[in-house]
């Protein structure tokens, strides 16, 4: 008895986290998926300049859906050609998220 008891005490926990979730769907294209009446949070004329030429595209084509503000620093979310795309502002310094400025590797 004790050992049927140890048996399953290890093979339902395991059978539990084996089984397959169901797929997530891709938040990214929900969240440019703005209504007509969006009003962005923030009017940036220089990140939507700095987005529009990083990107190649028109700066009516970038919309700033979420700007989180610090004092000489930020975290803006923009959507370019329905994709969103983090970007990092350092002093006065806009770049995209996650990419290192001082890489000079080749």
């Amino acid at each position: 008895m004790k050992k049927l008891i140890f048996t399953l005490m290890f093979a339902l926990p395991t059978f539990y986290f084996a089984q397959e979730g169901k797929p997530k769907e891709s938040t990214a294209a929900k969240e440019c998926d703005l209504p007509k009446d969006f009003k962005e949070p923030i009017k940036n004329n220089r990140l939507k300049k700095f987005v529009a030429i990083d990107n190649g595209v028109d700066e009516k084509e970038v919309i700033i859906i979420r700007a989180q503000n610090g004092f000489g620093s930020g975290i803006y979310t923009v959507c370019v050609k329905q994709q969103p795309v983090q970007y990092q502002k350092m002093g006065t310094v806009f770049m995209r998220e996650g990419k290192n400025p001082f890489n000079n590797a080749k």
